[in-house]
């Protein structure tokens, strides 16, 4: 015991948040609390394994870690994230989305070294609530991996770190906007970027930004899919193919417009939209005056939800023949 003060000591207030966390133990997904949502009588054919963003937003005051049995954390986890967005895939798909010890905010502006580790607290719990619902709930029905942000990096690295960790014949689809994944990461992984709208078993990745834009969660060589046509090419899409956006404001109220902004892809990587100046001042842009970051759904939400419909009817149709 006193050689553990006297190494706390040494390294100081920041490294004992980094020693403490490490020891967190992996939640018990057998346990139904672990989960916002849980289908336990699936009536569809397809699921969704759905990851939810970084909703831990306040001063994290020394724990880099959400604590799941905070139930002011999960109850703003599940109006700005879980709720909304299962609302893309409900139609289709039975949902199975897990809560995890998500890292706050605070720990993208860390050194590289101690965000890789608290990093791992968050990514051992999703890959324990993966393998532990594709064993005990799935029966081998077809699923959608669906993620954003935090939760995007998250499967990112499962997947790159264990490629068979799934079955990629039952792979629908994989909507993971809000990170990078490169050409590298997606050979390594074995799932290809989407050419078109009915494709199935592929990856859907974008990061929006404004022009001359930039996002922390876009980095060199990132992939990018436009949510306007289903596929890489660099050409502008209009306004007029957006079915319509479903954006929560800062006030708290939800916005719903249709054709609401053309989108194109840039050299970079990224998702340029032009400036949204009819909502402008309502929307969160702590993240930049042009990074669209939490955004990604919002902006293309009627596209996702039509486009995933479209991909879980070409998959039972090629299961069918």
């Amino acid at each position: 015991m006193k050689n553990f003060i006297r190494l706390i000591l040494l390294l100081g207030v920041s490294s004992i948040s980094v020693i403490v966390n490490a020891q967190m133990s992996v939640t018990d997904y057998s346990n139904n609390d672990s989960w916002s949502v849980i289908c336990t009588s699936p009536q569809k054919q397809i699921d969704v394994f759905f990851v939810h963003p970084t909703t831990y937003e306040g001063p994290a005051n020394g724990r880099y870690t959400a604590d799941l049995s905070d139930t002011a954390i999960n109850n703003f986890t599940d109006k700005t994230a879980i709720n909304r967005y299962i609302r893309l895939f409900d139609d289709n798909c039975n949902v199975y989305a897990p809560r995890y010890q998500q890292v706050n905010i605070e720990v993208l502006s860390m050194n590289k070294t101690d965000k890789a580790r608290y990093i791992e607290i968050p990514k051992k719990d999703i890959k324990a609530a993966l393998i532990y619902y594709l064993k005990n709930y799935n029966n081998g029905r077809p699923f959608i991996l669906a993620a954003h942000s935090q939760g995007s990096n998250l499967i990112h690295d499962i997947l790159l770190e264990n490629p068979d960790i799934i079955n990629k014949e039952q792979l629908v689809a994989a909507y993971l906007p809000g990170w990078t994944f490169t050409q590298e990461d997606i050979d390594n992984i074995g799932i290809n970027i989407s050419s078109s709208p009915e494709e199935t078993g592929c990856l859907m990745v974008w990061n929006t930004i404004g022009q001359n834009g930039s996002s922390p969660t876009l980095t060199n060589g990132a992939l990018c899919v436009n949510p306007l046509s289903w596929n890489s090419k660099l050409t502008n899409q209009p306004k007029s193919k957006n079915k319509g956006a479903f954006i929560l404001t800062i006030s708290g109220t939800e916005a719903e417009i249709d054709n609401f902004t053309s989108a194109m892809i840039t050299e970079s990587g990224g998702l340029q939209i032009p400036k949204p100046d009819t909502i402008y001042d309502q929307l969160d842009m702590s993240m930049g005056p042009n990074c669209y970051h939490r955004y990604d759904y919002d902006f293309f939400f009627n596209n996702v939800k039509e486009n995933v419909g479209t991909r879980c009817n070409a998959f039972l149709d090629k299961q069918s023949k």
